[in-house]
């Protein structure tokens, strides 16, 4: 009996060593990684982009703009076109600054050059996000496990590496064929962990409109849920005024006065002469000191 009891311990220990090896693959690891680093952004906030419409003027999109649905569905194919790039074959590109996806900043003035026509994204508190502002550095046993299964090349020379950054610059470098094995497991991470955002550094204009701390950093969106389950509104803003004559929706109407204010604000600001001077002049445009606050509280990038 004693025996046979040390056998089964034996088979046990193999059973729950193999399931231990198992979960300790390369994607495993990494899916690991990102769920302790992935953050919830903790209160509803707004991030926007600006695009041109594509073929905006042929009669069957000018129909479109003309209703709510219609425009609801221009928006739903500029989503889509941008962030379906992020999960297609690896094309050779360089992508953009952070690779492929649909670029969001965290206030409306900065990226106005990008089109005529903006989306307003109101992001859930609960929605999930990775910062590459600094980097995200994997544990060695997930840098080990990446190079030991062939997901990325190692170079004979150095053997492998004992760090690995995740940036920006990685959402790019996963654009090259090469890397296509490595692109594939870190897709499969994302989508495990339900990180369908990346914030990177790059630049905002709120540091006039909420102080030198304001973060200078932007998003990309990789989500291709039709139903953009991220987001508690999404809405297309005129704030350039080009389709004046339509008429807009309740959403459409506040998206846009609240980004014209916003874009206005830092316009005026980023001429004044002192920090009082910036406070009058929001004061002036927001009426009371209350609905400032409520406007800066809904920007990733200012710190409370």
């Amino acid at each position: 009996m004693i025996k046979l009891g040390k056998f089964l311990s034996i088979i046990a220990l193999g059973l729950i060593l193999g399931v231990e090896a198992f979960a300790a693959s390369a994607e495993a690891l990494l899916a690991r990684d990102l769920r302790n680093a992935k953050m919830t952004f903790g209160h509803e906030q707004r991030l926007y982009h600006y695009f041109d419409i594509y073929q905006e003027a042929a009669p069957a999109t000018q129909a479109l703009m003309a209703t709510p649905q219609g425009r609801k569905q221009v928006l739903q194919t500029r989503i889509s076109y941008a962030t379906s790039k992020f999960w297609s074959k690896a094309s050779g590109s360089k992508g953009l600054f952070a690779g492929e996806g649909l670029y969001l900043a965290i206030d409306p003035h900065i990226s106005e050059s990008y089109g005529k026509m903006m989306i307003e994204f109101t992001v859930k508190p609960d929605s999930y996000y990775i910062s590459l502002a600094r980097g995200l550095y994997l544990s060695a046993d997930t840098v080990k496990a990446i190079y030991q299964e062939g997901h990325l090349v190692a170079d004979p020379a150095n053997g492998i590496p004992d760090t690995m950054r995740i940036s920006e610059m990685t959402l790019a470098m996963i654009l090259q064929p090469e890397n296509a094995r490595f692109r594939l497991l870190l897709q499969k991470a994302l989508k495990s962990e339900n990180i369908m955002m990346a914030e990177y550094v790059w630049r905002s204009d709120l540091d006039v409109v909420c102080g030198e701390e304001s973060l200078q950093t932007a998003f990309v969106y990789i989500g291709t849920d039709p139903r953009l389950p991220e987001f508690s509104a999404v809405e297309m803003a005129d704030v350039k005024q080009a389709y004046a004559g339509i008429a807009m929706t309740a959403g459409e109407q506040r998206a846009s006065q609240e980004a014209q204010k916003l874009r206005t604000l830092i316009d005026i600001n980023q001429q004044a002469m002192s920090a009082n001077e910036m406070v009058e002049n929001a004061l002036a445009i927001y009426k009371s000191e209350n609905e400032f606050k409520n406007a800066v509280g809904r920007l990733h990038g200012c710190r409370p």
